[in-house]
């Protein structure tokens, strides 16, 4: 840690840690303040705002009934969010080092908490997806906050355990998501996945007000790269409206070719600026470090193969299973379980053992777990329309144990090579890395569901006899546009008579072929995440790798 004249501290449970160079001390009201009480403030926040990100998910076909909208219209319900929330994380924790990070938490809280209650009464699509952009805004306030004031309180040698809390909630929120989106839309309505966020946030800001010590490092800000955040933004932007309406326009299209064109480009048009920028909104000396560059690939990675079962699985628990959106949450909830119980004891072990092979381990049984759903198993048999429950047992336990080992000591990894002065930029780095992965596993996953579908779908109906070959284009080109996979297009039932039920049951079948494929995407990814992961080495408090 920083020492000597420029450097201050704060008092935290009797013991007297230093602070990042620059960092403002601390008021007298928070000093005395235990850093466990304030981390549980601070994941109280946390588990809010990552929560929104898959609890959207088990109710997606309840919205796409109540608001009237296709498949691709409900993926900008979740990606709106996560796009804007990726996109601001790190300038937003520059913000914070200039002006405070608890004055930004408390920003973000009170902004994502508004809100929510506007997403809860949204009259419209376009509405919801508005409100959204704003929770995703009021989430990057929160998010690099947490990580700093974290790297801030807690001493080298506590810092893993509480990541592994910290991970612990991160990968909580996101796997128990479906399980409560589950119960609260049965019981309730999907518009009070958003309202119960109310009483959440109302708690966490008094407690935040009240706990959370606030610390600034204003000597490392001194200018927003503002061109910056707009090349980023338009670049991610081009990127994720390509992947989620790229079945729908065609994927060779002039639009959706200009999209990606104009995604790559302003992508390399961002780094050349970044590079040339004495204030730079991402700080790229930071991955010349082998454990910062390869422990975000692999947080990355992470979050891209999670899509692979808290985006597909609900629906899939659905659609094609007839769950209720209750039953399809208590049945994932066993992964909810194993995250809790892999993630504190991931972040403790990462302080004796290192990372490494840890989020190795993880990212393997992850891809396990993903890859056993798509047929990798002794029976060779992946997901089918007649898959029971307790099919579902093991691989939902592998995949959150993976998820619940590699998501603390990534944290850990990457935060422990960034200088005192540089925790807020290397929080927010980490952030938006693991958001981007969330939005392409959510867009990537999505357009191979849906392209898959289209193809077994077209195929499957090209080959059924006695349907009319106006109906069989109607139904090809319904599906290839969007409007499913929530049910077979209605001109099935309406025109094709007799056949409706039989072709409901080859409808399931295609949809279930198209999940196994998509599951196979998310294994890879995570594959190549555990490779990523052999990549990190272990290092002492001052850096130097250990042999």
């Amino acid at each position: 840690m920083t020492s000597g004249p420029e450097a201050s501290s704060v008092e935290v449970a009797g013991a007297d840690l230093p602070l990042p160079s620059g960092t403002a001390p601390v008021t007298d009201q928070t000093t005395k303040r235990s850093p466990w009480a304030v981390l549980a403030v601070l994941c109280l926040g946390l588990f809010m705002l990552l929560l929104d990100g898959t609890i959207v998910n088990v109710a997606i076909p309840h919205i796409m009934t109540s608001l009237g909208t296709d498949l691709a219209g409900v993926e900008w319900v979740m990606n709106a969010y996560v796009l804007v929330f990726a996109v601001s994380l790190v300038t937003f924790g520059r913000l914070g080092d200039l002006y405070g990070r608890q004055r930004l938490f408390l920003v973000g809280m009170g902004l994502f908490t508004v809100a929510s209650l506007a997403c809860g009464l949204a009259p419209s699509i376009a509405a919801l997806i508005a409100f959204r952009v704003l929770q995703g805004l009021g989430g990057a306030a929160m998010m690099p906050q947490t990580l700093s004031i974290i790297a801030t309180i807690f001493p080298a040698d506590r810092r893993g355990a509480a990541m592994g809390l910290w991970g612990a909630v991160s990968g909580l929120a996101t796997a128990i998501g479906p399980s409560l989106g589950g119960l609260i839309v049965d019981g309730a309505s999907w518009r009070w996945i958003f309202l119960i966020n109310l009483p959440i946030g109302a708690v966490s800001l008094l407690l935040a007000w009240r706990l959370v010590p606030e610390s600034k490092d204003p000597g490392s800000v001194r200018s927003l790269d503002l061109p910056g955040v707009a090349l980023i933004t338009l670049s991610m932007s081009s990127l994720t409206f390509a992947l989620i309406e790229g079945q729908s326009f065609g994927w060779t299209s002039a639009a959706i070719v200009a999209l990606f064109a104009a995604a790559v480009l302003l992508f390399a048009l961002f780094v050349w600026r970044e590079k040339r920028e004495p204030q730079p909104l991402i700080d790229f000396g930071l991955f010349r470090s082998v454990n910062f560059t390869a422990g975000n690939l692999t947080g990355l990675l992470l979050s891209f193969g999670m899509m692979g079962v808290f985006f597909t699985i609900p629906i899939f628990l659905q659609t094609v299973l007839g769950f209720s959106a209750l039953k399809a949450g208590a049945v994932m909830s066993p992964m909810s379980v194993a995250v809790m119980v892999a993630a504190p004891l991931a972040g403790r072990l990462s302080d004796r053992l290192g990372s490494r092979w840890l989020i190795t381990a993880g990212m393997l049984l992850l891809a396990l777990g993903i890859g056993w759903m798509a047929g990798f198993n002794p029976s060779g048999q992946g997901l089918e329309p007649s898959t029971g429950v307790g099919d579902l047992l093991l691989p939902f336990i592998l995949a959150g144990f993976g998820i619940g080992m590699a998501i603390a000591p990534t944290t850990s990894a990457v935060m422990a090579t960034a200088p005192p002065d540089r925790v807020g930029n290397a929080s927010g780095v980490l952030s938006t890395v693991r958001q981007l992965g969330s939005l392409m596993g959510i867009a990537v996953l999505g357009a191979v569901l849906q392209n898959r579908l289209a193809h077994n779908v077209e195929t499957g109906v090209e080959a059924i006899p006695g349907i009319p070959a106006p109906v069989k284009r109607m139904i090809i080109d319904g599906v290839a546009e969007g409007a499913g996979p929530m049910s077979p297009p209605a001109a099935a039932d309406e025109q094709a008579g007799a056949m409706a039920e039989s072709f409901a049951t080859l409808f399931q079948g295609w949809f279930t072929g198209a999940v196994n494929t998509t599951f196979i995407v998310a294994a890879v990814v995570c594959l190549v995440g555990a490779a990523s992961a052999v990549l990190i080495r272990r290092r002492d408090d001052a850096g130097r790798p250990l042999k």
